[in-house]
C-alpha cells in the first residue's frame, strides 16, 4: 500500500488572455513528445475557435493567454493537464459543462494561438497523456516559486528539518494535491538523481517515511544556501530508497 502525506496548499490558477504571439520555432529536444508534434488540426482548431467565443469570450475579451505568457505558465507541464485545467474551471459558471470534445478543441486553438504547428491528427482523448509544452527554446529549469513535484530519498535534517537527498530533476506540476496509484507508478520509475532539497511545512511530520524513496510536491524556493520545497504532498513510493 501506498503511503501518503497531505497538506493543505493554494492551487494555482492561470488565467487566459493575451495578445497573439509571433510564429516560434521550436528548439531541437531529443525526448518525449512535445507540441511542436503536430498534435492537433486545423479544423480542430476552427473548431475550438468557434466554442471559445460562445462559451469564454465574454470573460476572456482578448482571447487566450499566448506568448511568454502561456510558456511561463505551463513550459514543463503536458497537454493533459491544460486539458484538465479548462475542463475543471471553464466556461465561467459552469466549469464542466461541456464535452471533452468541445473542451480538446479548445485546447486546439489555444495551440494555434501559440503558434504552435498542426498536424495531420486531431487532439485526442487517448492520445494527450505525455505531449509536453515546451517553448521554442526547448525544456528549460522549472522556474522559482513554481509548483513542481521531485523523487527523492527523504531523510531528517538539523532540527526539525527533512531534507530530501539524491533528488531526480524537479518537473513542472498543476495538482498540488496527492498523486493517483497510477502517477504513483510511474513516479516509482524515475531515476533518482543528484539534487538536495530541504523541505518546509511537511505536516503531520512524515517519521514514517524516513529512508524511503518518496516524491515530493510543492512550490519550489531556489535559494543560493540551498534549495526548498514548500511541501504540499509527500508520498512514499518504496521503503527502500533505491534507483
Amino acid at each position: 500500500m501506498v503511503l501518503r502525506l497531505v497538506s493543505i496548499a493554494l492551487l494555482l490558477t492561470s488565467g487566459m488572455s493575451a495578445r497573439p504571439p509571433r510564429a516560434q520555432e521550436p528548439a531541437q529536444n531529443a525526448g518525449g513528445k512535445t507540441v511542436w508534434a503536430g498534435v492537433y488540426t486545423e479544423a480542430q482548431a476552427a473548431r475550438g475557435e468557434r466554442r471559445y467565443r460562445a462559451s469564454c469570450s465574454s470573460c476572456h475579451q482578448d482571447g487566450p493567454r499566448s506568448g511568454e505568457a502561456f510558456v511561463r505558465d505551463w513550459s514543463g507541464t503536458d497537454v493533459e493537464s491544460l486539458f484538465r485545467r479548462i475542463a475543471a474551471s471553464m466556461p465561467p459558471g459552469a466549469p464542466s459543462s461541456l464535452s471533452d470534445a468541445e473542451y480538446l478543441d479548445i485546447v486546439a486553438y489555444m495551440l494555434r494561438v501559440n503558434a504552435f504547428p498542426a498536424g495531420r491528427d486531431e487532439l485526442a482523448a487517448d492520445r494527450i497523456t505525455g505531449i509536453r509544452i515546451e517553448g521554442r527554446n526547448g525544456p528549460e529549469p522549472v522556474p522559482n516559486f513554481s509548483l513542481m513535484q521531485v523523487v527523492g530519498c527523504l531523510g531528517s535534517g538539523p532540527g526539525a528539518d527533512w531534507t530530501l537527498a539524491r533528488a531526480s530533476e524537479p518537473i513542472r506540476t498543476k495538482n498540488p494535491a496527492a498523486s493517483t496509484d497510477e502517477e504513483l507508478t510511474a513516479s516509482a520509475q524515475a531515476a533518482l538523481g543528484a539534487g538536495t532539497f530541504r523541505l518546509m511545512n511537511v505536516y503531520p511530520r512524515p517519521d514514517a517515511y524516513a529512508g524511503h524513496k518518496v516524491e515530493a510536491k510543492g512550490f519550489l524556493i531556489r535559494d543560493p544556501g540551498g534549495d526548498r520545497i514548500n511541501v504540499t504532498s509527500v508520498q512514499s513510493l518504496d521503503a527502500r530508497c533505491l534507483p
